[in-house]
């Protein structure tokens, strides 16, 4: 093990395990956290029976983090890869999952690609975003397909309330210039908030072949509006529009290494919700009534694609109380329509459009009795294209008072339905669909142990997961095309995180993850033995000034070369990012950020080269 690793591991290790050394109990900051996507309704965290963690905004801004996908670094499980600058296709694999087996919801909205089955990390900036939630383990029973690695919730909604303005500006290397505008205003007890955000770079050659240099650029823009209609009723809607345009190399004479070559890749994604609570006798029930749309849009040279989904949803919460027995149940009602279009110009084999509809029914128990939570899940999905599907969950935990900790385990079971591409995706002389596949099916199993020690929080977790039915792109064939693969995955990791705000100035955070990914004996591609993350914040209260220093390692990882469709090693690498920053008021703070400040030499994908050092000056302001 090199002396960075070994350090890194060390000080996650360190930042986890330093709590220990405290004496005095306080877990009132970590029974008040609400989860929102604990259960199918918002929980606070001490019933929540799976692993979860949270990223807030100041860890945003301090961290110097630009998009979400860098804050999922320092996730435990979290495995991030980035196919060269900033902007360029990123995929997060949670627990050794594939990287289209994480759902992903903003602001209530599934914002997963119908087209593709994946989210584009490479499209969601972390300006704007007030809270992070993931959640790990196959979760399917609560939120339906694509949860086998877990459920990431992005949040916009502000915090805090009242009314504010507020702005950044950013340039850097690469010729990088970031800006954004954020605002929000109360009327009476409603209030509306809304933020934009811009980026564009030079970026650089990703081919490393002296080339062209490949850029990038994005708008984002999102917006909310809450208010109360009547005294037991409320209403809320939620916006997002992004736009992305993002340089690339591409092998364009198929030997399977990068040619510099000038290709550009165009994404648009529009979210919406509109969403009505009710609250009935005596607040003991509540009506939800949801309904979203996303649409998206991927342009690559002369090919289109387009995906739209449309959900609409009734849910029905209801708690009560037996004695010193607390009951919830919820009930849900759910119907989605999916259009996916394919067009490659006139006359094109690959120009096709398909539909899909489906139902979904599902109800979730949760019993509070003092100490022990248990729960239990199960859903229904019935689909045009797609075979029917059961799936379930149990999980249960229990507060260990006498030693300030608390034990959680849960079983649960989570699905992924095919992709349009895998099922009818069509190239000619080079890849056809698959209308026969099978959905992916996953059965994972957790155990875990929570320490609170005075402001600190420790969290150990142990998980094993089976997956059958693999999707896979058969080479071997011509045409290539999709089949399930009739071995199984199984994935077992151990997962650390640790939280220690040392005083009023100084915050450490680490984790670790040791895993093994494999499909009949042989390791899964991008997913490392170990991950580890480690940070620290430092805000002296009452100085103008502060700092954070952070680091991510990525473990050696086996990759897949394309020119001989053989699988490579890639070799581990660490990553430090940092800020400093300066309050000229109270209003006005100047900053630095430094991204992979020792300049390390590394690649996330096979024959694409990463990021060297980047520094970034920039102004906040905030009214």
């Amino acid at each position: 093990m090199s002396f960075t690793k070994s350090l890194l591991a060390s000080v996650a290790v360190l930042g986890a395990c330093a709590p220990l050394a405290l004496a005095q109990t306080d877990k009132s900051a970590h029974e008040s956290e609400i989860i929102i996507i604990g259960a199918r309704t918002p929980i606070p965290a001490s019933e929540v029976t799976a692993a979860v963690s949270v990223i807030d905004a100041a860890t945003l801004d301090d961290l110097g983090d630009v998009f979400v996908a860098d804050a999922l670094r320092a996730v435990p499980g979290a495995a991030v890869n980035r196919s060269g600058p900033a902007g360029a296709l990123t995929q997060v694999r949670l627990r050794g999952s594939e990287a289209n087996h994480v759902l992903v919801l903003i602001d209530g909205i599934e914002a997963t690609n119908p087209f593709s089955g994946s989210f584009s990390f490479n499209t969601l900036p972390a300006s704007g975003i007030s809270k992070i939630e993931v959640l790990r383990g196959e979760q399917s029973a609560l939120w339906g397909s694509d949860a086998i690695g877990g459920v990431i919730n992005i949040v916009s909604t502000p915090k805090e309330r009242g009314n504010t303005l507020g702005g950044f500006g950013e340039y850097g290397t690469f010729n990088t210039v970031r800006g954004g505008l954020n605002g929000q205003g109360v009327f009476g007890q409603s209030r509306a908030f809304a933020n934009l955000s811009y980026t564009n770079s030079d970026g650089y050659d990703v081919s490393a072949s002296g080339g062209d240099e490949d850029g990038y650029d994005n708008i984002t823009a999102f917006s909310g509006f809450d208010t109360p209609l009547g005294q037991r009723a409320a209403f809320k809607t939620r916006a997002r529009f992004t736009r992305a345009k993002s340089q690339f190399d591409a092998d364009t004479d198929f030997d399977g290494r990068l040619n510099d070559a000038n290709r550009q890749l165009r994404q648009n994604q529009f979210d919406a919700l509109a969403q009505v609570n009710v609250q009935t006798n005596n607040d003991h029930l509540r009506h939800v009534l949801k309904t979203t749309y996303t649409t998206t849009r991927d342009i690559d040279g002369a090919n289109r694609s387009n995906g739209f989904r449309t959900q609409a949803s009734y849910q029905l919460d209801g708690e009560w109380q037996s004695g010193t027995i607390e009951h919830h149940l919820t009930l849900l009602a759910e119907g989605e329509r999916e259009i996916y279009k394919n067009n490659g110009g006139p006359g094109a084999g690959q120009n096709q459009k398909r539909r899909n509809t489906g139902y979904a029914f599902a109800a979730d128990y949760r019993l509070v009795s003092g100490d022990l939570v248990l729960n239990a899940s199960a859903r229904r999905d019935t689909h045009s294209l797609f075979a029917n599907a059961n799936t379930w969950r149990f999980g249960g935990a229990y507060e260990v008072s006498r030693l300030n900790g608390r034990v959680r385990g849960s079983i649960g079971q989570g699905i992924k339905n095919p992709g349009f591409f895998e099922l009818f995706g069509f190239f000619p002389a080079f890849f056809t669909g698959n209308p026969n596949l099978k959905a992916e099916r996953s059965t994972g199993y957790e155990l875990g142990w929570e320490q609170h020690i005075g402001a600190a929080d420790l969290s150990i977790s142990g998980y094993a997961s089976r997956l059958k039915n693999e999707i896979f792109t058969d080479f071997g064939v011509f045409p290539a095309t999709a089949r399930n693969r009739t071995g199984k995955s199984h994935r077992r990791g151990l997962e650390i995180e640790g939280n220690w705000p040392v005083n009023a100035a100084l915050t450490l955070f680490g984790s670790a993850t040791f895993q093994h990914t494999s499909q009949s004996g042989v390791r899964e591609i991008r997913r490392p033995r170990f991950l580890a993350s480690a940070s620290a914040r430092w805000h002296p209260e009452g100085q103008p000034f502060g700092f954070s220093l952070g680091a991510d390692h990525n473990g050696k990882m086996s990759d897949t070369d394309f020119g001989t469709f053989s699988n490579v090693s890639l070799k581990a690498y660490t990553l430090v990012h940092g800020t400093i920053d300066y309050d000229l008021n109270e209003n006005i703070q100047l900053y630095v950020r430094g991204e992979n400040l020792l300049n390390a030499q590394y690649t996330e994908v096979f024959g694409f080269a990463g990021q060297k050092r980047g520094i970034f000056g920039g102004i906040r302001a905030r009214f």
